[in-house]
């Protein structure tokens, strides 16, 4: 938890409300007092309380600034409804604070509208006249920039500001770093930052995720410990934990985080989590039922949606029900997101799956047809071929297309030198290994899970194989 809410003047604000909410008392508290109150809940995921604290702060505050502005941001991050946050940020009277202007952008990053996010901003900063709030400006900036996945514009914020000190500074870089691939750097960051601030859950986190994707999974776990010491509701240091105990393979007790989780968390997503985790256990009738529900709970515009579905699918083709599999590969042209050209890849894989070469060829014929690439449809058709070990029709096809298209390609590579060591055709596996690990080492930690040495990272998995 943050030092403030450990304190002993926020500690006795906090129990001066709970005692007048028990005893049906107004409080007498001013308006950012009950935000700092609702944030407290937030932190906890008591939504529901924060919800109602802060409703009572704008009644009682109206206009109030940080009230509305939590409120809003609560719209945001739970809802994504950018129209209920704007209702809330036009009750604002100071338009002029910095808070503002981040909502505001907020909002406008929720829509997608990137550009004219980053046009307000800089003429929000240009300004700005208080020297102080510039430098504040640049690193929350940068900072909601990661939030948002936006690394590029992070990066060009971040240069903005003298202060490289600043702890929020080095965390948007350490947050760049991660997002680029250069975990290394990220969690040289981050154990600085921690070696300041040990009790920084955000900071546990952020250095799991880095471990995590290293491969260094027995570490991840060990720092996603620490961040649930310090908030056993934690719902990132939960799924992080969670996701390293189900790498190793310890599926029991991933289900035990992965239910934690999904009490404190995104609900429907832990319930697939869990789906995930029975299919691993052959459970299939219990999962395929987690994950019709947690299809029925999630929004048609999740982002999730797609890949719940998926798995959905492939339980209920290692349960043989080959038609209602493909018709919840079917029911994926309704969603956003996914083209398809995709989806037509998917469902000729289900068939594979249930040994109907000739209703595969149909939908890899379609794949073909509708793709705007042919190189990237004949390259998923071979990574579904290989998933389906039909190691030299795959090996046979990727060469081909390799050896006539002209188009960049980054994605595959693994799945073919993985082709090649089963068709023992030793030096090409090498050579295909090697360009993997330089163009897309998240699919050689993939493809190559379980031969991959703990503390081995996939982009240097090749000079193992290759005695370098």
């Amino acid at each position: 938890m943050d030092e403030f809410f450990n304190s002993k003047e926020f500690k006795e604000k906090l129990a001066r409300y709970e005692e007048a909410c028990q005893q049906g008392l107004s409080v007498f508290l001013d308006a950012d007092d009950m935000a700092d109150i609702a944030e407290y809940y937030h932190l906890q995921h008591r939504d529901e309380e924060a919800v109602e604290v802060c409703d009572k702060a704008i009644a009682m505050f109206p206009h109030s600034l940080r009230p509305l502005v939590f409120r809003a941001r609560i719209e945001l991050i739970l809802h994504k409804d950018s129209d209920k946050a704007e209702s809330y940020l036009e009750q604002i009277d100071d338009t002029d604070d910095l808070d503002y202007y981040y909502l505001y952008a907020e909002i406008l990053l929720v829509r997608g509208k990137y550009k004219d996010a980053e046009t307000y901003l800089e003429d929000a900063y240009d300004h700005l006249e208080d020297e102080d709030d510039r430098a504040d400006f640049v690193l929350d900036v940068a900072l909601l920039m990661c939030d948002y996945y936006r690394m590029d514009e992070a990066q060009q914020w971040l240069s903005l500001s003298d202060e490289p000190d600043q702890a929020d500074y080095q965390e948007a870089k350490g947050r760049i770093a991660l997002y680029r691939g250069h975990y290394e750097e990220s969690e040289k960051i981050f154990n600085e930052l921690l070696d300041k601030d040990p009790y920084s859950s955000p900071y546990w986190n952020t250095l799991a995720a880095s471990q995590f994707l290293r491969n260094d999974i027995h570490d991840s776990i060990e720092s996603s410990e620490y961040s649930i010491a310090i908030n056993p509701n934690d719902d990132e240091a939960l799924l992080n934990k969670a996701n390293g105990l189900f790498t190793l393979g310890n599926y029991q007790e991933a289900l035990k985080y992965y239910e934690r989780y999904t009490d404190v968390g995104n609900h429907a997503l832990g319930i697939a989590f869990q789906a995930v985790v029975l299919m691993a256990l052959k459970q299939y009738p219990k999962a395929r039922k987690m994950l019709e529900s947690s299809i029925n709970e999630m929004d048609p515009s999740d982002e999730n949606l797609i890949e719940v579905t998926r798995q959905l699918c492939l339980c209920l083709s290692s349960m043989k029900e080959t038609e209602e599999a493909q018709q919840w590969a079917d029911s994926m042209f309704l969603l956003k997101d996914v083209a398809p050209w995709q989806i037509h890849v998917f469902k000729g894989y289900l068939y594979m799956l249930a040994s109907n070469l000739s209703g595969a060829q149909v939908c890899f014929n379609k794949a073909v047809m509708t793709a705007p690439s042919l190189t990237k449809a004949v390259i998923s058709i071979c990574m579904a071929l290989h998933d389906c070990q039909q190691y030299g029709y795959a090996y046979s096809m990727h060469n081909f297309i390799l050896q006539t298209t002209d188009e960049e390609v980054h994605i595959g590579f693994a799945y073919l030198a993985d082709d090649c060591l089963h068709l023992n055709a030793i030096d090409d596996y090498k050579k295909y290994l090697r360009i993997a690990c330089r163009l897309n080492p998240d699919e050689v930690g993939y493809v190559f899970a379980d031969q991959i040495p703990d503390n081995i990272r996939p982009e240097d998995y090749w000079k193992i194989v290759c005695n370098e």
